[in-house]
């Protein structure tokens, strides 16, 4: 009888014992001015302004385009209806002198002369680089180095001579390898045009068999005195690169003038101030780029699914960045609305020109509003739309690149948590797309800079029907309000968030982060 009595006291109370303990498990509740401002991201907000922003008026909102101009002036209403401060030279704009350059292509032939030998490269396979000057050279004295190792530069007499160099095998080397090896070749490549040569040569393994698209240079880049640049697929000039013992060479070739045209294209920024005497003057960034690939006859080499007889010509972009863009004008926004402002200040802005280069980024990496020895985060959003991922469905679901590279991973997780999105590593997209978005150009100054993501693929990516019905803008709003809960997290901390040291690949990160501190 004691064992039954025993068993039914148990009984009774076991469920509300396991109740209390689950109960002591759970995050505490959000202050209720944050669970307010949270729940003012919604989906319908969300879809009233992709709706917009991905429609056919703006015509794929190319960088530059009279579209991409609308869609600046239709963000920058939302930062100033939000009463976030103007975060640009030009009101909410960062303005950004640029050079669209056309490229010609080569109307003569290319002749190295080696001892007695003449080797011709035909004109059609050569193709000029973006940032070449026009040059007429005749027997012009050639030097050869093995690869685009700015370490065979030193003590090298460049002045009025060609360099030829071989294009690296990237396809023998794993995904951290291939960023190293292109650091080195930009670093040579500027040596090379800073040194007096008149010509920086690349002999490429593969043919350029495509037209190459219209590019957007800084104007910098577009300037004179700088070295003409060829590219040129040549069996016989591979063979002279590889051959250790260069008999003299000289080199004859015309190269055309580009056709040039100057435009203007803006950042959109805006800013809520930190409330803190000393942590105000840091920033957490959360940014998205706010272009796109055009149409037909913008999008070249970019998309990734022909047209055919399809009569729809315009490329929406509505998840690719479209979502992004949306969901940072909605969280400042909603963040905008807090009666007291976090500590730090948040900037959230929107780029240009990542399609054709993350340029967006790298002019703000150059030119920021706040110095990026105090910019302690970018939490950059891409595709945070589609759920529906090549691979599987991805209902509360989102994960960031460069997963174990930094402290702000875990802010995330923790406001993922608390808001129902479980914030995971994917093994295949972690590390390789860490460097394809506008984060990487803020990381590769030494910002703790990651991108959010969805779906890192699917069905419609760079393709005609990547429209923005299919978004699923309840998921959306989740997740823009964990992001939101995330930054508040990051601009309230007194720590700032760091690389982490334990991880070889972020050496490279942690070195420009010491030496943008030390700017401070």
């Amino acid at each position: 009888m004691k064992k039954l009595i025993l068993s039914a006291i148990f009984a009774v109370f076991a469920p509300v014992s396991h109740n209390l303990a689950s109960c002591a498990t759970l995050p505490p509740p959000l202050p209720p001015n944050v669970e307010q401002v949270l729940n003012a991201i919604t989906a319908s907000e969300l879809k009233g302004d992709l709706s917009f922003l991905a429609s056919d008026t703006l015509q794929g909102r190319f960088t530059p385009s009279p579209g991409l101009e609308v869609a600046a002036e239709f963000i920058a209403a939302k930062f100033r209806a939000a009463g976030l401060e103007p975060g640009g030279d030009h009101d909410y704009f960062q303005t950004a002198e640029m050079v669209d350059r056309r490229l010609p292509t080569m109307a003569t032939n290319l002749t190295l002369f080696s001892g007695d030998r003449a080797l011709t490269a035909p004109a059609a396979e050569i193709t000029i680089d973006a940032t070449s000057a026009a040059a007429h050279l005749d027997h012009v004295p050639v030097v050869f180095l093995a690869s685009k190792d700015p370490a065979l530069l030193k003590g090298s007499d460049l002045q009025g001579k060609a360099v030829v160099t071989a294009e690296a095998d990237l396809a023998k080397l794993n995904g951290d390898d291939v960023r190293a090896e292109r650091r080195k070749a930009r670093a040579f490549d500027q040596a090379v045009a800073a040194s007096g040569a008149v010509l920086n040569l690349t002999v490429v393994r593969n043919k350029r068999t495509f037209v190459v698209p219209p590019r957007l240079l800084f104007m910098e880049q577009a300037a004179g005195n700088r070295a003409a640049s060829l590219s040129v697929h040549s069996e016989e000039l591979a063979k002279s690169v590889a051959d250790a013992n260069h008999p003299p060479a000289t080199l004859s070739v015309d190269i055309p003038a580009p056709i040039d045209n100057k435009v203007v294209v803006k950042n959109v920024i805006g800013v809520l101030r930190g409330s803190d005497p000393v942590l105000s003057k840091t920033a957490v960034l959360l940014t998205a780029h706010y272009d796109h690939i055009g149409t037909v006859e913008t999008a070249g080499q970019m998309t990734m699914h022909a047209a055919g007889d399809s009569p729809d010509r315009i490329y929406n972009g509505a998840n690719d960045d479209g979502s992004g863009t949306v969901s940072v004008m909605e969280i400042g926004h909603a963040l905008a609305k807090l009666p007291h402002h976090p500590k730090r200040s948040i900037v959230f802005m929107t780029f240009f020109g990542e399609e054709r280069g993350e340029l967006g980024s790298q002019f703000y990496g150059k030119h920021p509003i706040f110095p990026i020895g105090q910019t302690v985060a970018d939490v950059n959003l891409e595709q945070v739309g589609r759920t529906d991922s090549t691979v599987g469905r991805q209902l509360n679901n989102a994960s960031i690149t460069g997963f174990d590279y930094s402290d702000v991973t875990g802010y995330l997780i923790h406001a993922g948590e608390r808001m129902g999105i479980k914030v995971y590593r994917d093994a295949e997209a972690s590390d390789a797309y860490f460097t394809r978005s506008d984060n990487d150009a803020l990381a590769e100054q030494g910002v703790p800079a990651h991108t959010l993501c969805v779906a890192f693929d699917y069905p419609d990516y760079h393709g005609l029907g990547d429209e923005w019905p299919k978004v699923d803008y309840e998921n959306m709003a989740k997740v823009d309000r964990m992001v939101a809960l995330a930054l508040l997290d990051i601009a309230n901390s007194e720590k700032a968030p760091e690389w982490n040291a334990q991880n070889p690949k972020t050496e490279h990160f942690r070195a420009a982060r010491a030496v943008s501190q030390s700017a401070k």
